[in-house]
């Protein structure tokens, strides 16, 4: 049996002998006959099992099943052979993805000493050949098994390492230790070389970048510290294709760069993004939905670059691990068989008074359906993270369950591709030149989502290093969050290309300031045609288009506009400097923020002088391709939708058939806030 993506009008799917199927999926740590049933029984269709012997961050077994991994060339495969057995005897039309744990056993570490843990200090044994070439060997073992035994079955794997198996390297915050130093001198062909200690990587709060000539060698292990984490990645990839020989898909969960707040992203090591992603090794990313934005209210969103996959041809699946209303009373709940004493301290750990507890059935189903609406604007897999068993244990959230499941299986009979005219611009090298504590990441990627979902429009986004091969043609706007690093090229494709057609372009913050000489403002000006100058004393606030937006702490430097020929659209709060500026040239249009974390109102007003389409107003969170457009508005009793044309459309959840007066239709979302026409 062969797995593949293929492309059918303009969207991804995964193929298994050439039929496309769902990328509509089920995962759990605890997987019994009720959970797996329940979904299967709600036409579920791939299942996935958790190859695993190690303990989780929450202190308790990822799987109960047991231990693969027994020593040098041990490996016993019963335990494996059980779970999928079970699996295949439970739901016996399933597809299966095995998620292969490859961290490092403590029986290794008894037989190699003086390794750290990569599960917690990943970056610091990344570089060890001896770990590797063991543990590639461990992989290549799996697949071979598994492949001879249920080879029929399985459609992919994924490959689980670092911190919560999301390659994160936690624990170590780019601590030195002699496997990494040997690594990092020879990176640098320079037996002297050292690792920069922890009062040269952590600044004063308010600085945002390095000094280009004191920060050097700091900037170069930053470098070091995150192709350490990608590389790896891609050593184990390319040894289990070396196995799979393509035959089956394979992923990673990797590149949260929208996601992880103020030292998490340099911590962690995500920011060699690109390398993962061109990967011809990889078919799929996988990342949680958005922690950031989990809330009843929220608009939910994404941790990375998805149209930046979409491009490189891979599948992004994003997970429903949500708390459903379920998780306060699991431990009442008869139907929990799982047998797993420690589940009970898993489940106090999780804090069933975060803001992402969804409190009621009905809290819970909405948010399935907003989050089902973001999987079809962005043309996405998805599953269902019944995480420590019991989360789903209601007939209500079965039968939503199930009803998602027709309505997804009619909506791959369609054709989908982006009907967005924005685009953002994400820039993970800038990030080498700024300091790790500043949390400019937080203010201009992290909390910057929210507005952008509730602008009225949908967005794509994509990485710099794509903007010569993304289809320019499409957006009306293009928006650079924190282009604080641009190559040569980058500068001149934005000056020759960007910089035409009609098209706004909005650059946010010091575009164009940093690089390897120097720091510098005429760079800014040049890149942005304003003159720009350094306020003497930062500010954290700007009034714009009647909202106010900002940082929570003062950065430096901050940029205000100096430039008679400019257009004043909004001031700093104290100062009363120029913060938010527009300037028309012949063909196209320059906007400035000094600012990130602009408010849904700029945005949209910004997106509509481009020529952008709005769909909504005041904030109502929008999901829009060319085959549908949904709304999420937990406030109103009705929400207004502009559509581009006028015509009859169908609510995908109700079925029920909409006339538009003007463009315009007025959907009841007081009822039921997330609501999703068919318009294509």
């Amino acid at each position: 049996m062969k797995s593949e993506i293929v492309t059918k009008g303009g969207q991804k799917y995964i193929a298994v002998d050439g039929k496309i199927i769902d990328a509509l999926s089920m995962k759990s740590f605890r997987p019994t006959k009720n959970n797996i049933g329940d979904f299967y029984k709600a036409g579920i269709r791939i299942m996935q099992v958790y190859c695993s012997g190690l303990t989780s961050a929450l202190g308790l077994p990822y799987s109960l099943y047991g231990e693969t991994w027994f020593g040098d060339k041990d490996y016993r495969f019963e335990n494996l052979d059980r779970q999928i057995d079970f699996l295949l005897e439970t739901s016996p039309d399933a597809y299966i993805i095995i998620n292969l744990h490859v961290d490092s056993r403590q029986w290794w570490h008894e037989e190699n000493p003086g390794r750290p843990s990569s599960f917690t200090h990943l970056s610091q044994i990344a570089a060890d050949k001896k770990w590797r070439e063991d543990t590639a060997d461990y992989i290549k073992a799996t697949i071979a098994h598994t492949e001879e035994k249920y080879g029929d079955k399985v459609i992919a794997y994924f490959l689980l390492g670092g911190y919560t198996t999301e390659w994160f390297s936690r624990q170590d915050f780019e601590e030195s230790h002699p496997i990494k130093l040997s690594a990092y001198r020879e990176y640098m062909n320079d037996p002297n070389a050292e690792i920069p200690p922890t009062d040269e990587r952590e600044k004063d709060t308010s600085q945002i970048f390095l000094d280009p000539e004191k920060d050097k060698n700091l900037i170069s292990y930053r470098k070091f510290h995150n192709h350490l984490i990608s590389e790896t990645v891609l050593y184990f990839c390319h040894e289990a294709q070396n196995e799979l020989k393509h035959q089956k898909l394979l992923g990673v969960y990797y590149g949260y760069i929208m996601e992880l707040r103020g030292r998490g992203i340099w911590n962690n090591g995500h920011l060699d993004t690109d390398i993962v992603y061109r990967s011809p090794d990889i078919d799929l990313i996988a990342t949680p939905s958005s922690y950031q934005f989990r809330g009843y209210d929220d608009a939910t969103a994404n941790m990375l670059m998805c149209d930046t996959i979409d491009l490189d041809g891979m599948i992004y699946f994003c997970s429903f691990d949500h708390k459903t209303f379920k998780v306060k009373n699991l431990l009442d709940e008869p139907r929990r068989i799982c047998e797993d004493a420690h589940s009970e301290v898993g489940i106090g750990m999780l804090n069933n008074s975060r803001k992402d507890m969804l409190p009621t059935r009905k809290h819970t189903t909405d948010a399935m359906r907003r989050e089902f609406m973001q999987r079809v604007y962005k043309r996405t897999g998805m599953w269902w993270f019944d995480m420590l068993e019991g989360w789903f244990y209601d007939e209500g959230l079965m039968e939503e369950a199930k009803h998602i499941s027709e309505i997804s299986a009619e909506l791959l009979k369609k054709p989908m591709k982006s009907a967005s005219e924005v685009a953002m611009f994400v820039s993970c090298e800038s990030l080498y030149y700024v300091n790790k504590v500043c949390n400019i990441n937080t203010e201009t990627l992290c909390k910057q989502r929210d507005a952008l979902a509730r602008m009225g429009a949908p967005y794509d986004v994509y990485s710099l290093n794509d903007i010569d091969r993304a289809d320019l043609s499409k957006y009306k706007l293009l928006i650079f969050p924190e282009a604080f690093y641009l190559t040569a090229e980058q500068r001149e494709y934005i000056n020759a290309k960007v910089k035409a057609d009609g098209r706004s372009i909005l650059f946010i913050g010091a575009v164009d300031y940093a690089n390897d000489e120097s720091l510098s403002l005429e760079r800014t000006k040049a890149i942005t045609e304003l003159n720009i100058g350094i306020l003497p004393a930062n500010e954290k606030q700007i009034h714009s288009m009647n909202s106010t937006f900002g940082y929570a702490q003062a950065k430096n430097p901050t940029m205000f506009v100096d430039d008679d020929s400019a257009k004043i659209l909004g001031r700093y709060s104290e100062s009363r400097k120029c913060a938010v500026a527009k300037k028309e040239f012949n063909d196209y249009t320059v906007y400035f923020s000094g600012l990130g974390n602009l408010s849904h109102t700029v945005l949209r007003e910004i997106a509509r002088e481009a020529g952008v389409h709005i769909y909504t107003e005041n904030g109502v969170a929008c999901y829009v391709n060319n085959l549908v457009a949904g709304v999420y508005n937990t406030k109103n009793e009705e929400t207004v939708i502009t559509l581009p044309s006028d015509g009859e459309f169908t609510e995908i959840f109700s079925g029920i058939k909409y006339k538009t007066e003007n463009r315009k239709v007025t959907l009841p979302t007081g009822e039921n806030p997330a609501q999703m026409l068919i318009i294509g």
